[in-house]
């Protein structure tokens, strides 16, 4: 998923600008259906993909700012 959620922002400006722009928010998968990538909907799942999410917002910040 890694990979995927990695490729998918590389490969469009935009949507890198978008999560980019959440700046250091907390990003949380909201919803009932998945206690593993998201938050289960009462915020006791795992929220595997907003870790994602932020470990991409992370590197593609990196990529973008390299003497900071």
């Amino acid at each position: 998923m890694l990979e995927a959620v990695r490729a998918k922002f590389q490969q469009h400006p935009q949507l890198r600008s978008m999560l980019l722009a959440t700046g250091d928010a907390t990003l949380v998968e909201h919803t009932e259906n998945d206690a593993y990538w998201g938050d289960g909907g009462d915020g006791c799942g795992q929220n595997m993909l907003g870790r994602i999410l932020m470990d991409v917002r992370y590197e593609l910040w990196e990529e973008a700012n390299p003497l900071r």
